[in-house]
């Protein structure tokens, strides 16, 4: 286990794994607003309506 730590945390390693990372959160966040959207839907609520 020890080894699998030492080996990510080396810097050519780290290279590409942040922007993976960064990747991965990015696409799980749009696709967690797009379950709130299709939901507001699914409820018949306009997901494009003003909050005034």
């Amino acid at each position: 286990m020890d080894g699998i730590i030492q080996s990510l945390l080396n810097p050519a390693v780290l290279v590409f794994l942040i922007p993976l990372a960064g990747i991965a959160i990015g696409g799980f966040s749009m696709w967690l607003k797009h379950q709130e959207r299709m939901e507001k839907i699914r409820q018949g609520i306009d997901p494009d309506a003003r909050r005034d």
